[in-house]
């Protein structure tokens, strides 16, 4: 009997060593998120988040939840500056402050994909190889040159808005001073996006499905870094600041983190995760600093606590992410294909990535 003991209690001990058994050894139950089901992109307006999964909209201000029940299924959100719009069955919404009322925005082009919103224009792609914008309760459709397919993205600078396509059809610039006309940007055809984003008023940044992180001007699209070879980024895109917590991150001065989705070509046969993301370090002028793309939790500043990449690889890094964003408290959440999660201190007082209860 003790030499059995001794023989199980070796295998424990040299199991522990193996990267595999350490990853379980830290996993943490996955909590039932508060908001379930397939959740939509998440947007700020007025201070407050919003994010909507199945039949209602779910907004969050000063650290509380507060729920809407709509009348249809909601797939994408959308905020101009002072107006919040949902696509929801094919219709484009225009809710009131409370969620109570709501208005249709009429569009004759039933093959709705996204909707998409920067200061005070919103963009409506469609299936059928459409881009609309809405002028003053009138859509409008934009005259593209050549050929381009679904919307993916828009941002914006001073000067002008920038239309991010998927499936190699590059980016279009559409000038403030006149929304009407659109063209391609040199250089961004065939490069296969997945996301656009401001990392300030006068930097954009956008993705490539292969893991190639472009900035983007009036002028062209410039290679700035890549993942490594057995990664690719998905759409996820997201900005994390200091926000107004420090204990749950190292804060670095003024610089700022841009977070990546990932989904990786092969399997990794150390920690056995596909998905998840990557971070990378920008500057206050948009400029990116850092040498490359980073786990999060190896290094001090970072989305996670330092030396808890294990977490991360045991929690969330094998999650499909689809959307980021950090609420104006600092709470840093993700959109999950089975609901929101959250990264925050637990009743354990550790900061983890866990669904938001």
């Amino acid at each position: 009997m003790k030499k059995l003991f001794l023989i199980v209690l070796s295998i424990l001990i040299f199991s522990c060593n193996d990267p595999v058994f350490y990853a379980i050894s830290t996993e943490e139950l996955p909590l039932k998120p508060r908001i379930a089901g397939p959740s939509t992109n998440f947007i700020e307006l007025r201070g407050k988040l919003y994010v909507a999964a199945k039949k209602r909209v779910y907004c969050y201000e000063n650290g509380v939840w507060i729920e809407f029940p709509v009348d249809g299924r909601i797939t994408h959100l959308a905020a101009t500056t002072n107006k919040l719009y949902a696509l929801m069955e094919n219709q484009i919404i225009l809710f009131s402050e409370e969620i109570t009322k709501e208005t249709v925005i009429p569009l004759e082009d039933q093959n709705i994909q996204g909707i998409y919103a920067s200061e005070e224009i919103l963009f409506i792609g469609t299936s059928n190889s459409e881009i609309y914008y809405l002028n003053e309760g009138d859509t409008i459709p934009l005259p593209i040159a050549g050929e381009f397919s679904m919307l993916c993205g828009v941002a914006s600078d001073a000067d002008n808005y920038y239309l991010c396509c998927k499936d190699n059809a590059g980016i279009f610039l559409v000038s403030k001073d006149d929304p009407g006309t659109a063209a391609l940007i040199t250089g961004s055809e065939d490069k296969e996006f997945t996301n656009i984003i401001n990392l300030n008023t006068d930097s954009i940044a956008a993705m490539s499905r292969g893991g190639i992180l472009f900035s983007v001007t009036p002028n062209g699209v410039i290679d700035e870094k890549r993942f490594g070879d057995n990664r690719r980024a998905t759409s996820a895109l997201g900005i994390f600041t200091s926000g107004t917590w420090t204990d749950g991150v190292w804060i670095k001065g003024e610089n700022n983190l841009l977070l990546v989705g990932r989904q990786d070509l092969t399997n990794s046969t150390t920690t056995g995760y596909t998905h998840g993301y990557v971070e990378i370090e920008f500057n206050a002028e948009g400029k990116i600093i850092g040498e490359g793309f980073s786990e999060p939790g190896k290094i001090g500043f970072s989305s996670m606590s330092e030396n808890t990449n294990e977490h991360y690889a045991s929690s969330i890094g094998k999650r499909g992410i689809n959307y980021f964003y950090q609420a104006p408290d600092g709470i840093l959440f993700a959109s999950l294909n089975h609901g929101v999660w959250s990264y925050r201190e637990r009743s354990t007082g550790k900061f983890t990535w866990n669904a938001e209860e």
